[in-house]
């Protein structure tokens, strides 16, 4: 009987345990992981990056997914780390508010803090999937073009100063993504797309382009990756987080995909920090 006594009382134990453990981890996955965002710095190498823009700061950010689990003032800590990286270009990949038709906090608001942000060579969005819907489609623009950013829909634009090209997709999964504007190329220029979605970096790696920023995926956001089938959109599926080379490509295409801001569908991040993106662009001499 003494012996049955000490294996229930270990097992109940072992549960409580258990149970702590759980409850400590959903705490931290609900109350913490999404807002302990991280800087990540990349550096980027290629012999078509110009004398001008060697040495140029890119910082990237996306699926900030504002609304009722993020906040004008959780974003704000975001707008500030984003200018203590002194950026020279910043780029925006989309799915900026997360449900526009019950997005309850101001516009004009959220336009005065992406105004904040600082950026001397410019600063680049495209539309996300969350950027269509609930009459985001008509007030994505606006908010955007008031804070000081450029929308591109498949289109580019070219500094000719700094001899880069950017060419931004249009949302694939519901809005008019067009691949082919990745031809938009310039031959003596650095060519970069911006696109929500990365699965179409196949896709675009036919073309002349040196490198694609996109976003999308959350970086599964709940990284367990017995559940990608589950957790990973359509068009994200296939190029989750991170860095990725395209050697076959024309210019040796490379693709970054952030992990982004927010969260969408659950308030949780487990296993996948938010993160600021940031790129160094370095010219190196072609080998012989």
């Amino acid at each position: 009987m003494k012996k049955i006594f000490r294996i229930l009382k270990l097992s109940l134990g072992i549960c409580l345990a258990l149970l702590l453990a759980s409850s400590l981890l959903l705490v931290y996955a609900r109350y913490i992981a999404p807002y302990d965002f991280e800087d990540k710095t990349t550096v980027i190498e290629s012999a078509h990056i110009s004398d001008s823009a060697s040495g140029l700061k890119i910082v990237e950010f996306g699926d900030t997914h504002l609304g009722h689990y993020y906040t004008l003032a959780q974003f704000s800590k975001v707008v500030d780390a984003i200018n203590a990286q002194k950026p020279d270009l910043v780029f925006f990949a989309g799915d900026l508010v997360d449900t526009f038709e019950t997005y309850s906090e101001d516009t004009a608001e959220l336009s005065a803090l992406l105004a904040k942000i600082q950026a001397p060579s410019g600063k680049y969005c495209v539309y996300g999937n969350h950027d269509y819907g609930g009459g985001a489609e008509r007030e994505y623009p606006k908010i955007m073009k008031n804070g000081g950013f450029k929308l591109l829909v498949n289109e580019n634009i070219a500094i000719d100063s700094l001899k880069l090209n950017i060419i931004g997709i249009d949302d694939m999964l519901i809005g008019y993504g067009n691949v082919t504007a990745a031809k938009k190329t310039l031959d003596s220029y650095y060519n970069i797309v911006l696109a929500h979605e990365p699965d179409i970096a196949d896709e675009i790696a036919t073309y002349q382009i040196d490198l694609m920023l996109s976003g999308h995926t959350h970086g599964r956001q709940v990284n367990i990756k017995g559940l990608d089938n589950y957790i990973l959109p359509p068009y994200g599926k296939h190029y989750v987080e991170g860095l990725y080379t395209f050697d076959s490509s024309p210019r040796k295409m490379v693709l970054y995909v952030t992990p982004g801001i927010g969260t969408t569908q659950i308030p949780i991040r487990f296993n996948s920090r938010p993160e600021i993106s940031v790129f160094l662009l370095a010219k190196i001499t072609p080998a012989v």
